[in-house]
């Protein structure tokens, strides 16, 4: 009776056992985990291009004087005594529809005085002058004829892209105000005139027209050897061929 009731007892704590074990199960190890390591790879390491500005687009070269102007049409002979005289006209030689114009200009207005002097010849003196300054170029032609009458054509350009350049434009371009040139302008040649033509009587018409707004407005103003500003304007008086064209600073 006795080893009955221990094997009883037996049991029920084999039983009481495992079912503790099923109730309470057993928790795993909560041991942090070590981030892995990783190797880099040889495009990982690679380092990266430097990244270089593009060099700036460099400005074309401004040429010489003789790269943009030639004389077109030439023409010399001489008197008795030994004297030389030359009437000259130029060619315009920039790439472009202005200069295109203006060539013609010259020829149809200049072109048949160039020939060789005879009795007959209108012409004193025909000759032009062209000056480089920066990207302008400038070219004056001036002819003188008998009665004393001179006349002119002016013009200026920029040889980058062969535009002509009105006298606003030009100042604009060059960093000038085109209203004070005027008045600069009207100033210089008011003093001129005054100073050669003020004793003269019945002058005050050719005085008031040389002076008149709209005869300033309409002078063409150029740059010269030293980059001054000039302009080619028409004076009218009572003496002579009572026409001529001049050059006057305009600042």
């Amino acid at each position: 009776m006795k080893r009955i009731i221990a094997l009883l007892f037996v049991c029920i704590f084999a039983v009481t056992a495992l079912t503790a074990c099923s109730i309470f199960p057993r928790i795993p190890s909560q041991r942090p985990t070590e981030p892995a390591v990783t190797t880099p790879t040889a495009a990982a390491v690679t380092e990266a291009p430097v990244q270089t500005e593009a060099p700036a687009p460099t400005a074309a070269p401004i040429g010489t004087l003789d790269s943009y102007v030639k004389t077109a049409k030439k023409a010399s002979f001489t008197f008795e005594g030994g004297n030389t005289k030359t009437y000259q006209i130029p060619e315009i030689l920039l790439d472009s529809a202005d200069a295109a114009a203006a060539n013609s200009e010259i020829m149809d207005r200049f072109g048949d005085d160039v020939r060789e002097y005879d009795e007959y010849s209108p012409v004193s003196a025909l000759d032009y002058e062209a000056y480089l300054n920066d990207e302008y170029l400038s070219v004056i032609i001036t002819g003188k004829f008998d009665g004393g009458n001179s006349y002119g054509l002016c013009y200026t350009f920029n040889v980058t892209n062969g535009n002509e350049l009105n006298s606003s434009t030009l100042c604009s371009a060059t960093g000038r105000d085109y209203n004070t040139a005027l008045s600069k302008l009207s100033e210089n040649l008011t003093a001129e005139y005054d100073e050669k033509y003020a004793s003269l009587p019945s002058n005050d018409g050719e005085r008031s027209k040389t002076l008149d707004d709209a005869n300033i407005k309409a002078a063409k103003m150029y740059l010269d050897g030293s980059g001054k500003l000039m302009a080619m304007t028409d004076v009218y008086a009572a003496v002579g061929g009572g026409h001529w064209v001049y050059s006057i600073p305009a600042e």
